[in-house]
């Protein structure tokens, strides 16, 4: 996903006061919640799965 798409997503959603989370993985009852963003380079290892490298990214933190 790119920055563009996900901001239209978020600009879309009803409620703009909801807090933002990541699913943390291993478990389906836990979030992370997102207290800002940070630029990164990675490259995708898989459609899930991105390591250090060179193309630009955005971590959501």
């Amino acid at each position: 996903m790119k920055v563009r798409e996900l901001v239209t997503i978020l600009q879309a959603l009803p409620n703009q006061d909801a807090i933002v989370v990541i699913g943390e993985g291993d478990d389906d009852e836990r979030w992370l919640i997102v207290s800002g963003v940070v630029e990164r380079r990675v490259r995708r290892i898989n459609s899930d799965i991105a390591g250090p490298g060179q193309e630009p990214a955005i971590e959501i933190v």
